[in-house]
């Protein structure tokens, strides 16, 4: 029954921490995503450059 009374200690902690790292998730992954997306447009962009201009 140890394990048990320790919860009673720690439950409100996890009410506090919980929010934090619900943000701190949601920023890392909204970076990850604007990462990505800036790199696709990037490599649009010189792929754009890149390509031969045809003129008649």
């Amino acid at each position: 029954m140890t394990p048990l009374a320790h919860t009673g200690h720690w439950y409100h902690t996890l009410l506090y921490v919980a929010p934090v790292v619900l943000i701190a998730a949601g920023l890392w992954w909204s970076g990850r995503r604007e990462a990505r997306e800036r790199a696709a447009r990037e490599a649009a962009r010189r792929e754009r450059e890149a390509a031969p201009t045809s003129t008649p």
